[in-house]
C-alpha cells in the first residue's frame, strides 16, 4: 500500500466522527490485507492475484480465531 493513499486520506477525514471499534477494525482489515497481498506477491510473483490475496487473509484470520 502507499504511503499516501485513498483508506487513510478518508480515516483522516473521519477522524472524531466514526466510532473507535469501527476505525481500529477498518485499520486492523486493511492493514492485514496489505500484509496477505504482500505474501501473495512473494509466493506468485508475476502471476500474484487480488484473489490470491484474499484467500491468505481468510487462512490468516481462521488461523487467528482458532487460536483464541
Amino acid at each position: 500500500m502507499k504511503t499516501e493513499n485513498l483508506f487513510d486520506t478518508k480515516l483522516d477525514l473521519l477522524k472524531g466522527r466514526i466510532p473507535k471499534d469501527i476505525h481500529e477494525a477498518a485499520v486492523y482489515v486493511t492493514d492485514t490485507l496489505d500484509i496477505c497481498w504482500a505474501a501473495s506477491q512473494s509466493v506468485f510473483e508475476k502471476h500474484a492475484t487480488p484473489e490470491h490475496a484474499l484467500a491468505i487473509y481468510d487462512r490468516v484470520i481462521s488461523q487467528i480465531s482458532a487460536t483464541k
